[in-house]
């Protein structure tokens, strides 16, 4: 039987999910293939693992001027004594994936290249590193020669990645962001609204937390039902307990609808009873909108990552960005009143999105260590 280990990391929430949509895929097109998930941040030293997620944290949300001075420096060159240090803390990592000769790595986050590549080169470990680019743009921190495979957003990321670090093609896939085997699947969005008390008829505006403020989400719902009283709204707020209560007590128009929920699984189907997703440009989120083929409004960016991913989207027709809670009902009032435009955008996002990624991950990667008989199934691409 073949191994495989799927390697994520746990700062932000995007390495792992594409690394469990990677997994999830594995395990079910190829039963043949043994299959493990590691967060490989999770392994380091205790001491690293708290700066490592909690920096991070730190500085996209508080400092995110110096993230963006943090992620162009990084970007240009490495730091001889973070990247001992990265080593030093995860050492016990490098251990574990040497005891358990798995025939590939499948990365979602670019640390385990990090930590891994010294260890290929010196022929200590006889393994495959598969390394997957969970954003649309290439940076320094994923470039790695022991890397035998990349697999990418885009063209354009594909052509970043040979031009900028002279990757051969032939070691880069175009395949899409992994997400969710759920997109993959064709949604029928009347029964999600009828679930919901939403009437089919009146249109219908989901906002996604990540990165949003109680405040800026409140005034921009509010703002929406002046201008259209007629306007169903799905907050998810995910973990966040106090920002869906607050959302819950925005106070509303008579006839207005609003479901303020936590934490849910069911982004899907939430996404196909919607008309508009607002949320901030993640490279997941991105690329579940497109997936499921729904005009995104980009109501905020991490700087460097997230803003290529923005660019992305809206280079590609399929969204468009709003500073404001403001700028984000007219960017939403003007679609909804102009129903041909919203349906060339989703048009164009639906033309963007590549649902079924973490399929083609997972075929390319068991095909290269020569367990490629998968399991088919129905593909659907898009939105209905």
């Amino acid at each position: 039987m073949k191994r495989v280990m799927v390697v994520s990391g746990s700062a932000g929430h995007g390495h792992v999910m594409a690394g469990r949509a990677v997994e999830a895929a594995l395990r079910a097109r190829h039963p043949q293939v043994e299959v493990v998930h590691i967060d490989a941040v999770k392994k380091m030293w205790s001491a690293y693992e708290h700066v490592y997620r909690k920096g991070y944290v730190a500085l996209v949300d508080k400092h995110p001027n110096l993230w963006r001075r943090v992620y162009d420096i990084t970007n240009r060159k490495t730091s001889t004594i973070t990247h001992a240090i990265s080593v030093l803390a995860g050492a016990s990592f490098v251990r574990m994936c040497r005891k358990w000769h798995p025939d590939a790595i499948v990365c979602t986050h670019f640390l385990a290249p990090e930590l891994l590549a010294a260890t290929l080169r010196k022929g200590k470990l006889a393994t495959q590193l598969h390394a997957v680019i969970t954003d649309h743009d290439t940076h320094r921190v994923w470039y790695y020669p022991e890397v035998l495979r990349y697999y990418v957003a885009s063209d354009l990321v594909a052509a970043r990645l040979s031009l900028t670090y002279g990757v051969q093609e032939e070691r880069i896939q175009v395949t899409g962001i992994p997400v969710r085997a759920a997109f993959e699947r064709e949604v029928d969005p009347l029964p999600v609204r009828l679930t919901y008390g939403l009437d089919p008829t009146r249109p219908t505006v989901l906002f996604l937390s990540g990165g949003f403020a109680a405040g800026p989400m409140r005034k921009a719902i509010v703002g929406l039902w002046k201008e259209r009283r007629d306007i169903q709204v799905i907050a998810v707020c995910g973990r966040n307990e106090r920002l869906r209560r607050r959302i819950a007590s925005v106070p509303r128009p008579e006839g207005a609808v609003l479901h303020a929920l936590g934490f849910v699984d069911t982004v899907r189907e939430l996404m196909a009873a919607a008309d508009v997703v607002v949320a901030k440009s993640g490279g997941i989120t991105t690329s579940e909108c497109m997936a499921a083929g729904k005009p995104m409004v980009i109501s905020g960016s991490i700087p460097g990552q997230e803003e290529r991913n923005a660019d992305a989207v809206v280079e590609a027709g399929a969204g468009v960005r709003a500073l404001t809670p403001e700028e984000i009902r007219w960017r939403v009032i003007r679609w909804l009143e102009n129903p041909e435009q919203l349906r060339e955008v989703a048009a164009h996002a639906q033309a963007f999105g590549r649902p079924d990624a973490a399929s083609r991950v997972a075929d390319l990667v068991a095909s290269a260590i020569g367990a490629d008989e998968a399991v088919r199934g129905p593909r659907f691409h898009g939105a209905i």
